[in-house]
């Protein structure tokens, strides 16, 4: 496996379905919608602590973003096939229902070599 310079990791959510907010099962609440930022926020820090300048962390919300919504992974969430939020690194669905920042920091760094 070659190493890579750059690893994308993209945090897809559809509010309003998956249980009724990015959070999983909880209700979509301010607080929720927060703790949810925050969670994407950490993941960027601990990205960015273990693999300096080689990571780039987007959040997509689908219901804002037409193009990603009907895309093959977007789908995936639609049809609820996954449940949201769906973490998708380097272009393969890896996590469903949750950010399990250790998790992806691990997966990255196999990638990254």
């Amino acid at each position: 496996m070659t190493q890579k310079d750059v690893v994308t990791v993209r945090i897809l959510e559809l509010p309003g379905v998956s249980g009724g907010c990015a959070c999983g099962s909880m209700p979509c609440t301010p607080e929720a919608a927060a703790m949810f930022q925050q969670k994407i926020a950490e993941l960027r820090a601990a990205l960015e602590e273990a693999y300096p300048g080689r990571t780039k962390v987007e959040h997509i919300n689908l219901k804002e973003n037409q193009e990603e919504r009907e895309s093959e992974i977007g789908q995936l969430l639609v049809t609820k096939k996954y449940p949201g939020p769906l973490v998708v690194i380097d272009g393969e669905p890896k996590y469903a229902g949750s950010i399990q920042v250790k998790k992806i920091v691990q997966g990255v760094g196999t990638i990254l070599g």
